[in-house]
Protein backbone atom coordinates (compact mmCIF):
# COMPACT_ATOMS: atom_id res chain seq x y z
CA UNK A 1 0.00 0.00 0.00
CA UNK A 2 2.95 2.36 0.63
CA UNK A 3 3.97 2.34 -3.02
CA UNK A 4 0.38 2.92 -4.17
CA UNK A 5 0.23 5.96 -1.90
CA UNK A 6 3.49 7.22 -3.40
CA UNK A 7 2.08 6.94 -6.91
CA UNK A 8 -1.04 8.81 -5.80
CA UNK A 9 0.98 11.67 -4.34
CA UNK A 10 3.18 11.84 -7.44
CA UNK A 11 0.10 11.94 -9.65
CA UNK A 12 -1.49 14.79 -7.69
CA UNK A 13 1.80 16.69 -8.04
CA UNK A 14 1.91 16.11 -11.78
CA UNK A 15 -1.74 16.99 -12.35
CA UNK A 16 -0.98 20.42 -10.92
CA UNK A 17 0.89 21.27 -14.09
CA UNK A 18 4.30 19.67 -13.83
CA UNK A 19 4.17 17.22 -16.74
CA UNK A 20 7.54 17.30 -18.49
CA UNK A 21 7.23 18.96 -21.89
CA UNK A 22 9.58 16.55 -23.62
CA UNK A 23 7.24 13.58 -23.17
CA UNK A 24 3.83 12.87 -24.66
CA UNK A 25 1.23 10.64 -23.05
CA UNK A 26 -1.09 9.39 -25.78
CA UNK A 27 -4.30 7.74 -24.61
CA UNK A 28 -5.91 5.35 -27.10
CA UNK A 29 -9.68 5.05 -26.68
CA UNK A 30 -11.24 2.09 -28.49
CA UNK A 31 -14.82 3.09 -29.21
CA UNK A 32 -15.75 -0.60 -29.56
CA UNK A 33 -15.45 -0.90 -25.78
CA UNK A 34 -19.06 0.29 -25.86
CA UNK A 35 -19.92 -3.34 -26.69
CA UNK A 36 -18.36 -4.69 -23.48
CA UNK A 37 -20.72 -5.66 -20.67
CA UNK A 38 -21.45 -4.30 -17.19
CA UNK A 39 -18.44 -2.75 -15.42
CA UNK A 40 -16.19 -3.14 -18.49
CA UNK A 41 -18.40 -0.93 -20.66
CA UNK A 42 -16.61 2.38 -21.17
CA UNK A 43 -18.05 5.80 -21.96
CA UNK A 44 -16.23 9.05 -22.68
CA UNK A 45 -17.15 10.44 -19.24
CA UNK A 46 -15.16 7.59 -17.65
CA UNK A 47 -11.97 9.10 -19.09
CA UNK A 48 -9.61 11.09 -16.87
CA UNK A 49 -8.41 13.65 -19.40
CA UNK A 50 -5.88 15.11 -16.93
CA UNK A 51 -3.67 12.07 -17.53
CA UNK A 52 -3.29 12.47 -21.31
CA UNK A 53 -1.56 14.98 -23.56
CA UNK A 54 -3.12 13.49 -26.70
CA UNK A 55 -6.23 11.37 -27.24
CA UNK A 56 -6.43 8.83 -30.08
CA UNK A 57 -9.88 7.39 -30.75
CA UNK A 58 -10.25 4.28 -32.86
CA UNK A 59 -12.35 1.44 -34.21
CA UNK A 60 -14.94 1.45 -36.95
CA UNK A 61 -13.07 3.45 -39.62
CA UNK A 62 -11.31 1.82 -42.56
CA UNK A 63 -10.60 2.18 -46.27
CA UNK A 64 -13.07 1.55 -49.09
CA UNK A 65 -11.42 -1.15 -51.21
CA UNK A 66 -13.07 0.12 -54.42
CA UNK A 67 -12.57 3.89 -54.19
CA UNK A 68 -9.79 4.34 -51.64
CA UNK A 69 -11.89 6.80 -49.65
CA UNK A 70 -12.11 6.72 -45.88
CA UNK A 71 -15.07 4.54 -44.86
CA UNK A 72 -17.04 4.29 -41.62
CA UNK A 73 -17.37 0.54 -41.18
CA UNK A 74 -19.35 0.60 -37.92
CA UNK A 75 -22.10 3.14 -38.57
CA UNK A 76 -24.40 1.89 -35.78
CA UNK A 77 -21.68 2.68 -33.23
CA UNK A 78 -20.03 5.83 -34.62
CA UNK A 79 -23.12 7.48 -36.09
CA UNK A 80 -26.07 5.70 -34.47
CA UNK A 81 -24.65 6.11 -30.96
CA UNK A 82 -23.28 9.59 -31.75
CA UNK A 83 -19.74 8.57 -30.78
CA UNK A 84 -18.17 10.98 -33.26
CA UNK A 85 -20.25 13.91 -32.07
CA UNK A 86 -18.52 13.97 -28.70
CA UNK A 87 -15.01 14.45 -30.11
CA UNK A 88 -15.13 18.25 -29.95
CA UNK A 89 -15.81 18.05 -26.22
CA UNK A 90 -12.76 15.86 -25.50
CA UNK A 91 -10.14 18.61 -25.74
CA UNK A 92 -10.18 19.48 -22.06
CA UNK A 93 -7.65 19.66 -19.23
CA UNK A 94 -4.20 18.62 -20.52
CA UNK A 95 -5.36 17.10 -23.83
CA UNK A 96 -3.79 19.15 -26.62
CA UNK A 97 -4.94 17.21 -29.66
CA UNK A 98 -7.50 14.54 -30.57
CA UNK A 99 -6.68 12.09 -33.37
CA UNK A 100 -8.74 9.34 -34.98
CA UNK A 101 -7.56 5.98 -36.27
CA UNK A 102 -7.97 4.55 -39.74
CA UNK A 103 -7.50 0.80 -39.67
CA UNK A 104 -6.90 -1.56 -36.79
CA UNK A 105 -7.19 -5.28 -36.30
CA UNK A 106 -10.79 -5.45 -37.58
CA UNK A 107 -10.16 -3.66 -40.89
CA UNK A 108 -9.13 -5.33 -44.15
CA UNK A 109 -5.40 -5.11 -44.87
CA UNK A 110 -6.04 -5.79 -48.56
CA UNK A 111 -8.07 -2.56 -48.83
CA UNK A 112 -5.04 -0.56 -47.74
CA UNK A 113 -2.91 -2.47 -50.21
CA UNK A 114 -5.16 -1.59 -53.14
CA UNK A 115 -5.46 2.04 -52.09
CA UNK A 116 -1.74 2.80 -51.74
CA UNK A 117 -1.01 1.11 -55.08
CA UNK A 118 -3.22 3.45 -57.16
CA UNK A 119 -2.55 7.23 -57.41
CA UNK A 120 -6.23 8.09 -57.97
CA UNK A 121 -7.30 6.03 -54.92
CA UNK A 122 -4.59 7.68 -52.82
CA UNK A 123 -5.93 11.10 -53.85
CA UNK A 124 -9.46 10.02 -52.90
CA UNK A 125 -8.17 9.01 -49.49
CA UNK A 126 -6.38 12.33 -48.90
CA UNK A 127 -9.48 14.35 -49.75
CA UNK A 128 -11.82 12.23 -47.66
CA UNK A 129 -9.53 12.37 -44.61
CA UNK A 130 -9.33 16.19 -44.67
CA UNK A 131 -13.12 16.40 -45.06
CA UNK A 132 -13.63 13.96 -42.18
CA UNK A 133 -11.33 15.80 -39.76
CA UNK A 134 -12.86 19.15 -40.64
CA UNK A 135 -16.40 17.86 -40.15
CA UNK A 136 -15.84 16.12 -36.82
CA UNK A 137 -13.23 18.39 -35.26
CA UNK A 138 -10.18 16.11 -35.20
CA UNK A 139 -6.60 17.39 -35.07
CA UNK A 140 -4.88 14.46 -36.76
CA UNK A 141 -4.99 10.86 -37.90
CA UNK A 142 -3.30 7.60 -36.94
CA UNK A 143 -2.75 5.20 -39.84
CA UNK A 144 -2.98 1.67 -38.41
CA UNK A 145 -2.42 -0.71 -41.33
CA UNK A 146 -2.08 -4.33 -40.16
CA UNK A 147 0.12 -5.11 -41.99
CA UNK A 148 1.87 -4.02 -45.23
CA UNK A 149 2.95 -7.02 -47.38
CA UNK A 150 0.91 -9.38 -45.13
CA UNK A 151 -2.66 -10.69 -44.82
CA UNK A 152 -3.64 -10.27 -48.45
CA UNK A 153 -0.95 -7.69 -49.26
CA UNK A 154 1.89 -7.65 -51.77
CA UNK A 155 5.67 -7.08 -51.65
CA UNK A 156 5.06 -3.72 -53.38
CA UNK A 157 3.21 -2.51 -50.26
CA UNK A 158 6.52 -1.55 -48.68
CA UNK A 159 7.34 0.96 -51.45
CA UNK A 160 3.75 2.11 -52.01
CA UNK A 161 3.23 2.82 -48.31
CA UNK A 162 6.08 5.35 -48.42
CA UNK A 163 4.65 7.02 -51.55
CA UNK A 164 1.32 7.27 -49.76
CA UNK A 165 2.85 8.78 -46.60
CA UNK A 166 5.01 11.30 -48.48
CA UNK A 167 2.05 13.14 -49.97
CA UNK A 168 -0.26 12.59 -46.99
CA UNK A 169 2.28 14.22 -44.67
CA UNK A 170 2.57 17.27 -46.92
CA UNK A 171 -1.20 17.70 -47.12
CA UNK A 172 -1.71 17.28 -43.37
CA UNK A 173 1.08 19.70 -42.49
CA UNK A 174 -0.40 22.27 -44.86
CA UNK A 175 -3.65 22.04 -42.84
CA UNK A 176 -1.72 21.87 -39.53
CA UNK A 177 -2.93 18.33 -38.81
CA UNK A 178 -0.90 15.58 -37.11
CA UNK A 179 0.16 12.33 -38.77
CA UNK A 180 0.81 9.31 -36.58
CA UNK A 181 1.70 5.91 -38.04
CA UNK A 182 1.17 2.71 -36.05
CA UNK A 183 3.66 -0.05 -36.82
CA UNK A 184 4.40 -3.46 -35.37
CA UNK A 185 7.38 -3.31 -33.05
CA UNK A 186 8.15 -6.99 -33.59
CA UNK A 187 11.69 -7.52 -34.88
CA UNK A 188 11.23 -10.84 -36.66
CA UNK A 189 12.34 -10.92 -40.32
CA UNK A 190 8.85 -10.96 -41.82
CA UNK A 191 7.70 -7.90 -39.88
CA UNK A 192 10.82 -5.85 -40.61
CA UNK A 193 10.47 -6.58 -44.33
CA UNK A 194 7.13 -4.74 -44.24
CA UNK A 195 8.60 -1.35 -43.36
CA UNK A 196 10.96 1.18 -44.91
CA UNK A 197 11.84 2.56 -41.49
CA UNK A 198 13.84 5.68 -42.45
CA UNK A 199 11.13 6.97 -44.80
CA UNK A 200 8.23 6.10 -42.48
CA UNK A 201 9.85 8.03 -39.64
CA UNK A 202 10.81 10.96 -41.89
CA UNK A 203 7.24 11.41 -43.15
CA UNK A 204 5.49 11.04 -39.78
CA UNK A 205 5.06 13.33 -36.81
CA UNK A 206 4.89 10.30 -34.51
CA UNK A 207 5.47 6.57 -34.96
CA UNK A 208 3.51 4.33 -32.61
CA UNK A 209 5.50 1.17 -31.82
CA UNK A 210 2.86 -1.48 -31.16
CA UNK A 211 4.38 -4.29 -29.12
CA UNK A 212 1.28 -6.49 -28.95
CA UNK A 213 0.00 -8.67 -31.78
CA UNK A 214 -3.66 -9.68 -31.97
CA UNK A 215 -2.64 -12.90 -33.76
CA UNK A 216 -0.65 -14.26 -30.79
CA UNK A 217 -3.44 -16.29 -29.13
CA UNK A 218 -3.99 -18.23 -32.34
CA UNK A 219 -0.43 -19.51 -32.40
CA UNK A 220 0.55 -22.80 -30.80
CA UNK A 221 2.68 -21.52 -27.94
CA UNK A 222 2.45 -19.25 -24.91
CA UNK A 223 3.94 -15.80 -25.54
CA UNK A 224 4.24 -12.60 -23.53
CA UNK A 225 2.30 -9.58 -24.70
CA UNK A 226 5.14 -7.05 -24.52
CA UNK A 227 8.34 -8.37 -22.88
CA UNK A 228 11.03 -5.83 -22.07
CA UNK A 229 13.78 -8.30 -23.00
CA UNK A 230 13.90 -11.52 -25.03
CA UNK A 231 12.25 -12.47 -28.33
CA UNK A 232 10.27 -9.68 -30.05
CA UNK A 233 11.03 -7.46 -27.08
CA UNK A 234 10.51 -3.78 -26.38
CA UNK A 235 14.28 -3.32 -26.05
CA UNK A 236 14.94 -4.78 -29.51
CA UNK A 237 12.17 -2.71 -31.12
CA UNK A 238 13.40 0.56 -29.68
CA UNK A 239 17.00 -0.17 -30.64
CA UNK A 240 16.09 -1.11 -34.22
CA UNK A 241 13.71 1.79 -34.93
CA UNK A 242 15.97 4.29 -33.20
CA UNK A 243 19.02 3.14 -35.19
CA UNK A 244 17.28 3.13 -38.58
CA UNK A 245 14.83 6.00 -38.05
CA UNK A 246 17.36 8.41 -36.52
CA UNK A 247 14.61 10.36 -34.73
CA UNK A 248 13.88 8.83 -31.29
CA UNK A 249 11.78 11.85 -30.30
CA UNK A 250 9.16 10.69 -32.82
CA UNK A 251 8.89 7.17 -31.39
CA UNK A 252 5.92 6.55 -29.10
CA UNK A 253 6.04 3.28 -27.18
CA UNK A 254 2.80 1.30 -27.04
CA UNK A 255 1.85 -0.12 -23.62
CA UNK A 256 -0.85 -2.81 -23.96
CA UNK A 257 -3.16 -2.52 -20.94
CA UNK A 258 -5.37 -5.45 -21.89
CA UNK A 259 -4.86 -9.05 -20.76
CA UNK A 260 -3.89 -11.67 -23.37
CA UNK A 261 -5.14 -15.17 -22.59
CA UNK A 262 -4.28 -18.68 -23.78
CA UNK A 263 -5.48 -22.23 -23.12
CA UNK A 264 -2.57 -24.34 -21.91
CA UNK A 265 -1.69 -27.79 -23.17
CA UNK A 266 -0.96 -30.36 -20.42
CA UNK A 267 -0.57 -27.58 -17.81
CA UNK A 268 2.81 -26.46 -19.15
CA UNK A 269 3.09 -22.93 -17.75
CA UNK A 270 6.45 -21.67 -18.99
CA UNK A 271 6.50 -19.08 -21.76
CA UNK A 272 7.16 -20.78 -25.09
CA UNK A 273 5.32 -23.94 -24.02
CA UNK A 274 2.76 -25.39 -26.45
CA UNK A 275 -0.85 -24.30 -26.04
CA UNK A 276 -4.23 -25.21 -27.51
CA UNK A 277 -5.04 -21.68 -28.67
CA UNK A 278 -6.75 -18.57 -27.28
CA UNK A 279 -8.17 -18.37 -23.78
CA UNK A 280 -11.88 -18.77 -23.15
CA UNK A 281 -14.37 -16.01 -23.85
CA UNK A 282 -15.14 -14.04 -20.71
CA UNK A 283 -18.44 -12.74 -19.44
CA UNK A 284 -17.72 -9.04 -19.91
CA UNK A 285 -15.51 -8.64 -22.99
CA UNK A 286 -16.65 -11.87 -24.71
CA UNK A 287 -13.63 -12.20 -27.02
CA UNK A 288 -11.43 -15.30 -27.19
CA UNK A 289 -7.85 -14.68 -26.10
CA UNK A 290 -8.70 -11.29 -24.60
CA UNK A 291 -9.69 -9.86 -21.24
CA UNK A 292 -9.93 -6.29 -20.00
CA UNK A 293 -7.63 -5.45 -17.11
CA UNK A 294 -10.61 -4.24 -15.05
CA UNK A 295 -12.19 -7.64 -15.62
CA UNK A 296 -9.06 -9.51 -14.52
CA UNK A 297 -7.82 -7.44 -11.58
CA UNK A 298 -10.88 -8.09 -9.38
CA UNK A 299 -10.19 -11.82 -9.47
CA UNK A 300 -6.40 -11.71 -9.85
CA UNK A 301 -5.78 -12.95 -6.31
CA UNK A 302 -7.55 -16.21 -7.20
CA UNK A 303 -4.91 -16.95 -9.86
CA UNK A 304 -1.39 -18.29 -9.41
CA UNK A 305 0.80 -15.28 -10.27
CA UNK A 306 4.40 -15.13 -11.43
CA UNK A 307 6.81 -12.41 -12.57
CA UNK A 308 9.56 -13.00 -15.13
CA UNK A 309 12.53 -11.02 -13.82
CA UNK A 310 14.33 -11.10 -17.18
CA UNK A 311 11.42 -10.21 -19.48
CA UNK A 312 9.92 -7.96 -16.76
CA UNK A 313 6.47 -9.41 -17.39
CA UNK A 314 3.77 -10.61 -14.98
CA UNK A 315 1.81 -13.70 -15.96
CA UNK A 316 -0.75 -15.89 -14.22
CA UNK A 317 -2.57 -19.18 -14.55
CA UNK A 318 -5.74 -20.83 -13.28
CA UNK A 319 -6.89 -24.28 -14.36
CA UNK A 320 -5.90 -24.53 -18.02
CA UNK A 321 -5.99 -20.74 -18.56
CA UNK A 322 -2.77 -18.68 -18.87
CA UNK A 323 -2.55 -14.89 -19.18
CA UNK A 324 0.10 -12.26 -19.92
CA UNK A 325 -0.61 -8.74 -18.69
CA UNK A 326 0.94 -5.52 -17.34
CA UNK A 327 1.26 -4.21 -13.80
CA UNK A 328 3.00 -1.28 -12.14
CA UNK A 329 6.36 -3.03 -12.02
CA UNK A 330 6.41 -4.00 -15.70
CA UNK A 331 5.20 -0.58 -16.90
CA UNK A 332 7.70 1.21 -14.69
CA UNK A 333 10.55 -0.79 -16.28
CA UNK A 334 9.36 0.17 -19.78
CA UNK A 335 9.13 3.84 -18.81
CA UNK A 336 12.68 3.74 -17.48
CA UNK A 337 13.94 2.38 -20.82
CA UNK A 338 11.84 4.92 -22.74
CA UNK A 339 13.49 7.77 -20.88
CA UNK A 340 16.96 6.29 -21.18
CA UNK A 341 16.55 6.05 -24.95
CA UNK A 342 15.00 9.56 -25.14
CA UNK A 343 11.81 8.53 -26.93
CA UNK A 344 8.95 10.92 -27.49
CA UNK A 345 6.53 9.30 -25.07
CA UNK A 346 4.13 6.41 -24.60
CA UNK A 347 0.64 5.43 -25.68
CA UNK A 348 -1.75 3.55 -23.40
CA UNK A 349 -3.47 0.85 -25.44
CA UNK A 350 -6.26 1.25 -24.46
CA UNK A 351 -7.57 3.38 -21.59
CA UNK A 352 -10.99 1.70 -21.74
CA UNK A 353 -9.58 -1.67 -20.59
CA UNK A 354 -7.82 -0.14 -17.56
CA UNK A 355 -9.35 -0.22 -14.06
CA UNK A 356 -11.15 3.04 -14.79
CA UNK A 357 -13.68 2.55 -11.97
CA UNK A 358 -10.96 2.01 -9.36
CA UNK A 359 -12.28 -1.38 -8.25
CA UNK A 360 -8.73 -2.63 -7.63
CA UNK A 361 -7.07 0.56 -6.38
CA UNK A 362 -7.03 4.07 -7.79
CA UNK A 363 -9.00 4.87 -10.93
CA UNK A 364 -7.04 4.32 -14.16
CA UNK A 365 -4.33 2.59 -12.12
CA UNK A 366 -2.14 1.49 -15.05
CA UNK A 367 -2.41 4.83 -16.84
CA UNK A 368 -1.45 6.55 -13.59
CA UNK A 369 1.86 4.66 -13.63
CA UNK A 370 2.62 5.85 -17.17
CA UNK A 371 1.73 9.42 -16.29
CA UNK A 372 3.73 9.45 -13.07
CA UNK A 373 6.80 7.95 -14.73
CA UNK A 374 6.87 10.50 -17.56
CA UNK A 375 6.42 13.49 -15.29
CA UNK A 376 8.83 15.69 -13.43
CA UNK A 377 12.27 14.11 -13.02
CA UNK A 378 12.16 14.53 -9.24
CA UNK A 379 9.17 12.19 -9.15
CA UNK A 380 11.35 9.30 -10.29
CA UNK A 381 13.02 9.15 -6.86
CA UNK A 382 9.84 7.67 -5.40
CA UNK A 383 9.31 3.95 -4.90
CA UNK A 384 8.43 1.85 -7.91
CA UNK A 385 4.65 1.60 -7.98
CA UNK A 386 2.43 -1.42 -8.08
CA UNK A 387 -1.24 -1.53 -8.97
CA UNK A 388 -2.03 -4.69 -7.08
CA UNK A 389 -4.95 -4.42 -4.66
CA UNK A 390 -7.59 -6.65 -3.17
CA UNK A 391 -10.37 -5.67 -5.57
CA UNK A 392 -14.06 -6.42 -5.11
CA UNK A 393 -13.41 -10.05 -4.24
CA UNK A 394 -10.00 -10.74 -2.71
CA UNK A 395 -10.71 -14.47 -2.65
CA UNK A 396 -13.58 -16.89 -3.19
CA UNK A 397 -15.97 -17.45 -0.30
CA UNK A 398 -18.74 -15.81 1.76
CA UNK A 399 -18.32 -12.42 3.47
CA UNK A 400 -20.50 -10.40 5.81
CA UNK A 401 -21.42 -6.79 5.17
CA UNK A 402 -19.50 -4.38 7.42
CA UNK A 403 -22.53 -2.18 8.00
CA UNK A 404 -25.35 -4.70 8.44
CA UNK A 405 -24.84 -8.22 9.84
CA UNK A 406 -27.99 -9.42 8.07
CA UNK A 407 -26.32 -8.84 4.71
CA UNK A 408 -23.58 -10.95 3.13
CA UNK A 409 -22.19 -11.78 -0.29
CA UNK A 410 -20.47 -14.59 -2.10
CA UNK A 411 -17.28 -14.09 -4.11
CA UNK A 412 -16.91 -16.46 -7.05
CA UNK A 413 -14.11 -15.85 -9.54
CA UNK A 414 -14.18 -12.09 -9.01
CA UNK A 415 -17.99 -11.78 -9.17
CA UNK A 416 -20.21 -10.77 -6.22
CA UNK A 417 -23.60 -12.34 -5.43
CA UNK A 418 -25.55 -10.59 -2.68
CA UNK A 419 -27.77 -12.24 -0.03
CA UNK A 420 -29.84 -11.18 2.98
CA UNK A 421 -30.71 -13.14 6.13
CA UNK A 422 -34.30 -13.27 7.35
CA UNK A 423 -35.49 -10.72 9.92
CA UNK A 424 -34.04 -11.53 13.34
CA UNK A 425 -31.03 -13.41 11.93
CA UNK A 426 -27.39 -12.50 11.33
CA UNK A 427 -24.85 -14.10 9.02
CA UNK A 428 -22.40 -16.21 11.04
CA UNK A 429 -18.92 -15.74 9.52
CA UNK A 430 -17.57 -18.90 11.16
CA UNK A 431 -20.37 -21.31 10.23
CA UNK A 432 -21.23 -19.45 6.99
CA UNK A 433 -24.98 -19.64 7.59
CA UNK A 434 -27.74 -17.35 8.87
CA UNK A 435 -28.46 -17.90 12.58
CA UNK A 436 -30.55 -16.18 15.29
CA UNK A 437 -29.09 -12.71 15.91
CA UNK A 438 -28.63 -13.26 19.66
CA UNK A 439 -26.36 -16.25 18.95
CA UNK A 440 -24.05 -14.41 16.51
CA UNK A 441 -21.32 -11.94 17.43
CA UNK A 442 -21.95 -8.77 15.45
CA UNK A 443 -19.95 -5.56 15.87
CA UNK A 444 -21.91 -2.92 14.02
CA UNK A 445 -19.78 -0.01 15.14
CA UNK A 446 -21.03 2.97 13.16
CA UNK A 447 -22.81 6.28 13.65
CA UNK A 448 -26.26 6.52 12.04
CA UNK A 449 -27.46 9.73 10.39
CA UNK A 450 -31.01 10.19 9.08
CA UNK A 451 -32.56 13.15 7.21
CA UNK A 452 -33.66 15.78 9.76
CA UNK A 453 -30.81 15.11 12.18
CA UNK A 454 -28.11 17.81 12.75
CA UNK A 455 -25.69 18.07 9.85
CA UNK A 456 -22.01 17.22 10.41
CA UNK A 457 -19.23 19.51 9.20
CA UNK A 458 -15.92 18.47 7.70
CA UNK A 459 -14.31 18.95 11.11
CA UNK A 460 -16.60 16.68 13.14
CA UNK A 461 -17.83 14.14 10.55
CA UNK A 462 -17.34 10.55 11.89
CA UNK A 463 -15.27 8.29 9.63
CA UNK A 464 -17.74 5.45 10.38
CA UNK A 465 -20.86 7.42 9.41
CA UNK A 466 -23.77 5.43 7.97
CA UNK A 467 -26.53 7.33 6.18
CA UNK A 468 -30.00 5.81 6.53
CA UNK A 469 -33.01 6.97 4.53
Amino acid sequence: MTSLKSVFMVTIFLICGCLAKEYNVFCQYDLASYYFKERSQFFDWNMDSRLCTHLVVGSGIGVDGDTGKLKITDKPLLLGKNMLSSVKNMKVDSIKKVLFTVGGWKEESSHFSRMVAAPNMRNNFYTSVIDFMTKWGFDGVQIDWRYPTQQGGYPEDRKNFVLFLEKLSLILREHKFILMVAVSGRTNKRTLESYNIPDIVKNSDFVHLMMHDERDPYRNRLVYNAPLNGDNSVSDAIKHWKTHGMAPEKLILGIPLFVRSFTMDNNQTEVGSPCKGPGLRTKLSHRPGFMTYNEFCVKESNWIRRFDQVAKVPYAMKGDQWVSYENGQSIWAKMHLLQKQKLGGAIAWTIDVDDFHGNCGERHGLLHVIFAALGDKNALTTEEPTTEASGLCPQDGFWRNGWDCRLYHECNDGERIYYECEEGQYFDEEQLICRPAKEVKCDQNFVIWRPGMPVYSLKNMPINLKIVD
